[in-house]
């Protein structure tokens, strides 16, 4: 298994998403499920980009959240 970590681009707002998955396909089809499950009305969105991607150990795996200026 994977970790995942997306960016959602809808409109102006951007929504951080982290995924676990086997695959990269996999993955984006997770993103896709959890927007439908979290959000109350789902907006138009405009683009998902995978931005990082990680293995998971039996130590586990994570992700700092940071905004999206500060690594771009």
């Amino acid at each position: 298994m994977e970790l995942f970590r997306f960016i959602v681009t809808a409109g102006t707002s951007e929504i951080p998403v982290v995924a676990v998955a086997e695959n990269e396909e996999a993955a984006f089809r997770v993103v896709d499920r959890e927007l439908d499950h979290t959000l109350l009305k789902l907006p138009q969105i405009d683009h998902i980009a995978l931005m990082q991607k990680k293995s998971i150990s039996k130590k586990g795996s994570g992700f700092a959240i940071l905004p999206r200026e500060r690594f771009e």
